[in-house]
């Protein structure tokens, strides 16, 4: 359970900007932290259940990094397992040693917990360090007795260590009975060995990553590309299904206060008008408290459970929906997923990689995640585009959500911008959105009140360039599961620069979430070392500026366009009339991921078609 990918350093190196660094200079220049040594050995049983003896030594290299990692943070499920702290010390470079108080090791539960207590009792084992200065060695032992497996006789362990983390020493040592069937493998740099000694077979596996990389704004989440080694009983991914289904079948029996409950919410509809109005209800109807896999186990609460409580985790949701389709003789079954931007397979399956549990209804080949709250049936929710998945029966099969096109989000704006004689600007928008971006904006405005959206908006002007004076904002429901999902936005700019003859006007495109900016924000280079993420789809954007009476636009009608493998872009500049003109553009993307080999015509199409978008238009008078 244990492993180095709970290690809160992504968020924190980003901010920095540590992917500035030039390829010239030391990966390790500036990096908060590294690991000086960890060491873990495993001991396996045949029922699934393990120990093991952690030794774990970091040290800070800047002031930053003392702040920020001067503790030691292991969280676990206390119902499977119990974690301790044998020793913990400060080692300065003399050699003194600075022993952490009894008093100063805190075992405190999950704020997960609080939100979810009927669905998880995850507690955290925090260890505050003493005297910790730049260069100090932070070292802690710890002992994890993971006692009752999440399948039963199945063991699965992961260990990865940040491709943006300089760590000198890795070292994992797995022992099991002989006759144990273990699958494992090492990514990376990581070397393994096997050997069998009497009735015991030992795995062995080291890292040394001396010279991190620097970290790519836009790739895919680093646990996809970093190190790591994997070892479990599980002989592949489809295994992990089967082993799911044992628990989700019969926490799917359609009862007859589900069958009554599917009767009365469907009425006369059938087939996929039927799925509708299930889906539908499940996504209002229940309340979804959010706790991943790991710290609240794979074994589903029953259908009717959730019907009574009206509010469960995803597997709860995912296990009532199915038992409500069921109940109208629709065929759907669970989808075991990791929701976020991790969209590759380990070599060796575990469980580490999944984290949430989704619906597939096989006849309308329809993913549905009755805890997204707003995304309509047909569209798949921003965190489970595009990922490889178990498809969850007696005879589990590997499938990948849709989205890896531009068909997955769509954005269509149109704007209507007055210039004044002053340079002052006053405009009126409306974007309609689809699919994950409409997910998108739903989600976030979901969480502001309505009070606040006109900051919203005048904060999502700044970032374009619009210093709005005055600004207003009005949207469709979030909490209505059709789309096109509706945002109209005004607002109006302070007294700029005075229009003259010659004045060039260069088109911000106000509220855009599609916009060129946007996306040239994402690419950061004109190549890339690991799989690129950019979440794009289509957008079409459609400006009408009118000019005042005394001046007129210099411009003749035109249409400019860029296209390659990554995708196209197309620029149309259309005078109506003297003082007025349509400017649109559309933009989509091919993919949703883009390999090393992709990613440069993705820079090329970009940059190119964010060339043409600033070239701007000259006014005379």
């Amino acid at each position: 359970m244990l492993s180095i990918r709970k290690l809160p350093l992504a968020v924190a190196v980003s901010v920095l900007g540590f992917s500035a660094f030039s390829s010239a200079q030391a990966a390790t220049e500036g990096l908060p932290f590294k690991i000086v040594a960890y060491d873990a050995a495993y001991t396996l049983h045949p029922n699934g259940s393990y120990t093991a003896q952690i030794h774990e030594v970091t040290s800070p290299l800047s002031h930053f990094g003392v702040q920020k990692f001067a503790q030691a943070h292991k969280q676990y499920p206390a119902k499977m397992a119990d974690l301790q702290v044998n020793k913990a010390y400060t080692l300065s470079p003399s050699g003194k040693k600075y022993v952490v108080d009894k008093n100063r090791i805190y075992t405190r539960t999950l704020p997960v917990v609080a939100d979810a207590p009927e669905f998880s009792d995850a507690k955290a084992i925090t260890v505050v360090f003493p005297h910790v200065a730049v260069g100090d060695d932070l070292v802690s032992d710890w002992q994890e007795d993971f006692k009752k497996p999440y399948f039963p006789n199945q063991v699965s362990i992961s260990h990865t260590v940040p491709y943006f983390l300089q760590a000198e020493q890795v070292h994992i040592v797995v022992h099991a009975p002989a006759d144990m069937k273990l699958h494992w493998a090492g990514s990376g740099a990581y070397q393994d060995t096997h050997s069998i000694q009497g009735n015991t077979q030992t795995i062995s596996a080291t890292l040394k990553q001396a010279h991190p990389e620097p970290v790519q704004p836009n790739a895919v989440s680093p646990y996809q590309v970093s190190p790591t080694f994997t070892l479990s009983t599980f002989p592949n991914w489809e295994a992990i299904g089967d082993a799911y289904w044992k628990y989700a079948e019969p926490a799917e029996k359609v009862t007859p206060e589900v069958q009554k409950l599917a009767d009365k919410i469907a009425g006369d509809k059938t087939g996929k008008a039927a799925v509708q109005a299930l889906y539908d209800w499940t996504v209002h109807h229940i309340r979804w408290v959010g706790v991943e896999t790991g710290l609240s186990g794979y074994k589903p609460y029953p259908a009717d459970t959730t019907l009574t409580q009206r509010y469960g985790d995803c597997k709860a949701a995912a296990a009532l929906l199915v038992a409500l389709l069921q109940a109208r003789h629709i065929e759907a079954q669970p989808v075991i997923i990791r929701a976020g931007n991790d969209f590759g397979l380990q070599k060796v399956a575990n469980l580490q990689r999944f984290n949430h549990v989704i619906v597939y209804v096989p006849q309308y080949d329809l993913y549905l995640d009755a805890t997204s709250g707003y995304a309509p049936m047909g569209t798949i929710p921003f965190p489970d585009v595009y990922h490889p998945v178990i498809l969850v029966s007696d005879h589990s099969k590997m499938a990948t959500t849709p989205g890896d096109s531009p068909a997955a989000s769509g954005m269509t704006g149109t704007e209507q911008v007055s210039v004044h004689a002053d340079g002052s600007l006053d405009a009126s928008e409306s974007l309609h959105l689809t699919g994950y971006g409409a997910w998108i904006w739903k989600d976030l405005l979901a969480r502001v009140p309505m009070s606040e959206y006109g900051a919203v908006l005048h904060q999502a002007l700044a970032r374009t360039g619009i210093m709005a004076q005055s600004s207003s904002l009005k949207i469709s429901s979030t909490h209505s599961l059709n789309e096109p999902f509706i945002i109209h936005a005004n607002w109006q700019t302070a007294p700029g620069v005075p229009l003259s003859n010659g004045t060039r006007i260069h088109l911000h495109y106000g509220l855009n979430t599609a916009s060129l900016r946007n996306l040239t924000a994402r690419l950061s280079s004109p190549t890339v070392k690991y799989p690129a993420f950019m979440p794009y789809g289509h957008g079409e954007w459609s400006t009408v500026v009118t000019l005042p009476k005394s001046f007129s636009w210099k411009v003749q009608k035109h249409t400019e366009q860029v296209k390659n493998a990554a995708g196209g872009f197309t620029e149309t500049i259309d005078p109506l009339s003297a003082d007025q003109l349509q400017v649109t553009y559309h933009m989509a993307l091919a993919h949703v991921v883009y390999s090393p080999e992709q990613y440069p015509d993705l820079y090329k199409l970009v940059s190119q078609a964010y060339a043409i978008s600033q070239e701007g238009v000259a006014v005379g008078k």
